[in-house]
């Protein structure tokens, strides 16, 4: 987005030279200005800033997910005839878009998703086409991130859009145990009796493959850390974060630590067998996690966590 604004910053500069040149001509005559193709309204950009714009849209795990891509004839005029329209898969872009954001997005394999001919016709007095993606997200790897990059590439009338040429969609899907939950419990650090849980507090759980979620905390805004309290303030333990891997039965079968067993740090995650270790769900709306682990530093027993995640809310993606 920096370059959006820094276009957007010059035609300010342009603008204002003009109205003190050219008090006669309006500053912005519809007649001298063309309409514009771009992607419309794919959702919010989830990464402002950066080199492309970036939309993420998470579906439930399905053979036949469904989502719009909208395709816009956008400014002043009508439209006045129709509009053919061509864009590509571009992984190129998504490689600028890895190298520039220092993410890891693949693009989406093709078997698990069904688009048709990359081509659409803007049809006369409409401003906007529709085209239909179905996704079968029940068999997506969700240990990676997946994404389509698009680009326009023709046009049959219009100028096509200098900032919304290309547009990244990461596609992610969910699975029975995502969610927005509360965390209660307890939490004991063996080298220091002064650190303390901040329970209760709320936590994501993000899922990582079919039958393991990681935990996320919303106030981190990432699994870098666990929050805690100090006696004077709050800190976190950095590299670790806990993924929560299930059998088929919803019993805790391990936990792992997102950042590596052990990460860089020498952290690990461990189950610990005494706990309860079930993610129990009687519906959509109710569903509870009790699970026991331990946080191990440098092959030690750093940390002992006894927690109970019960489901708030889906997550807002």
């Amino acid at each position: 987005m920096k370059r959006y604004i820094n276009k957007l910053f010059l035609v300010c500069v342009v603008a204002f030279s003009l109205t003190s040149c050219l008090d006669e001509d309006p500053l912005l005559d519809p007649d001298k200005v063309q309409n514009v193709i771009e992607f419309y309204d794919i959702g919010l950009i989830a990464a402002p800033g950066s080199v492309y714009p970036l939309y993420t849209k998470t579906f439930p795990a399905s053979d036949a997910a469904e989502m719009k891509i909208i395709l816009s004839y956008s400014g002043a005029h009508d439209n006045n005839q129709d509009i053919k329209v061509k864009f590509k898969l571009d992984p190129q872009a998504l490689e600028t878009y890895n190298e520039e954001e220092g993410t890891t997005y693949e693009v989406l394999p093709s078997e698990l998703y069904t688009i048709g001919e990359l081509e659409v016709t803007i049809p006369k007095g409409q401003r906007q086409v529709e085209k239909i993606i179905t996704f079968n997200t029940a068999e997506f790897d969700l240990s990676k991130d997946f994404a389509l990059p698009f680009t326009i590439t023709e046009s049959s009338h219009g100028i096509i859009s200098g900032n919304f040429e290309p547009a990244i969609v990461a596609i992610g899907a969910m699975n029975k145990y995502d969610g927005v939950y509360q965390v209660t419990g307890e939490f004991v650090d063996v080298t220091s009796a002064a650190n303390k849980g901040l329970y209760p507090y709320e936590v994501e759980l993000r899922p990582i493959s079919g039958n393991s979620v990681g935990r996320w905390d919303i106030d981190l805004g990432s699994p870098q850390g666990y929050l805690f309290f100090t006696g004077t303030g709050d800190s976190y333990f950095g590299n670790f974060g806990a993924n929560f891997i299930m059998d088929d039965d919803g019993k805790v079968t391990s936990v792992v630590n997102a950042f590596g067993q052990p990460s860089s740090n020498g952290r690990a995650g461990q189950l610990d067998p005494t706990g309860v270790n079930q993610f129990t769900i009687v519906s959509e709306d109710d569903k509870t996690l009790e699970v026991s682990y331990y946080m191990i530093q440098n092959g030690d027993i750093r940390c002992t966590f006894k927690e109970k995640f019960v489901f708030l809310r889906n997550r807002d993606v």
